[in-house]
């Protein structure tokens, strides 16, 4: 056992500050299309109520007979999320000074496309390393299973006007290339056939982008879960079908510490004691904002 874990999701994010963060997934669809009328906003009536119900559901119906429409789709959706900073007031922010502070030696991994983590670490004066382990005091290893929306891959390039594909059926790998200056990242996603390193949100995570990087994120994903002596999980609803995500919790003799509200934590009490009925689990009555401090404390971050 070894260094421990915390894994963020949709929820962390939401709850890390009272208002100008990303939307749950329920109003993820609504929000794209209010960010980008062209694109998302004119998506065939058809799908609207099934992206509004299930947004996994959505991108799977789009897949099956609009499947060209997936990649500028993806392009702007990177640009939402690329839209979002901590506040002075975020809790990743509190974090970050926490983690500086105790001088701690864990691991970080985020499910979520937006760089509200990034940012955070890098505003405390700490650098986030990805893809290898961390070889100085002031850098800190983040695991990105389903990429990021500043990723790009860098092997593959075309202009967005000249190539048209099918985001599901075609894959890149190669060199990534992390892209933050916001005039640059513009250029791109304007610019570019291939959307970021971002996995589509779709119920099996399908990535066009970088997919030898994702699938190198998702191995060192359950290595730092196997390895951990605890886990914290914020924000994250139990989806047995994400069995790159719960296959390694599930396998993990790490103590797992839920935090992700009562309703969340009723059905990850019911998932363990199917799944780890000999292991320990903390389940936190709360949700990040509330059970931070609790968290902090299990996670040796005190």
């Amino acid at each position: 056992m070894g260094n421990n874990l915390i894994i963020f999701s949709a929820g962390a994010s939401f709850g890390s500050e009272s208002s100008g963060t990303p939307p749950l997934g329920m109003d993820l669809f609504d929000a794209l299309c209010h960010f980008n009328s062209d694109g998302w906003g004119n998506i065939d009536i058809e799908f609207l109520e099934i992206f509004r119900k299930d947004f996994e559901a959505g991108i799977r119906s789009l897949s099956e007979t609009h499947s060209h429409s997936l990649p500028p789709l993806q392009r702007s959706m990177a640009a939402f999320f690329f839209n979002f900073i901590p506040g002075s007031t975020s809790l990743y922010i509190k974090l970050a000074e926490r983690i500086k502070h105790n001088k701690w030696k864990g691991s970080l991994a985020t499910l979520n496309y937006e760089r509200l983590l990034e940012l955070s670490l890098i505003s405390s004066s700490i650098q986030p390393i990805v893809g290898r382990m961390p070889e100085l005091e002031n850098e800190i290893e983040i695991c990105l299973p389903h990429g990021c929306c500043h990723l790009f891959c860098e092997s593959v390039r075309g202009t967005a006007r000249g190539i048209s594909f099918s985001g599901p059926n075609v894959s890149t790998s190669g060199p990534i290339k992390v892209i933050s200056n916001p005039n640059e990242f513009s250029a791109r996603i304007s610019n570019d056939a291939f959307p970021p390193v971002m996995s589509y949100f779709d119920h099996a995570k399908i990535t066009t982008s970088g997919a030898s990087f994702i699938e190198n994120q998702r191995r060192r994903f359950s290595e730092l879960v196997t390895d951990a002596s605890v886990v914290g999980i914020v924000g994250l609803k139990v989806r047995p079908q994400d069995t790159h995500i719960w296959n390694p919790i599930a396998k993990s003799n790490a103590i797992i510490v839920y935090c992700s509200g009562i309703t969340a934590g009723n059905e990850f009490k019911k998932w363990a004691k199917e799944t780890r009925p000999k292991k320990e689990n903390i389940v936190l009555p709360s949700y990040f904002s509330d059970g931070f401090n609790d968290l902090c404390n299990l996670l040796g971050i005190e």
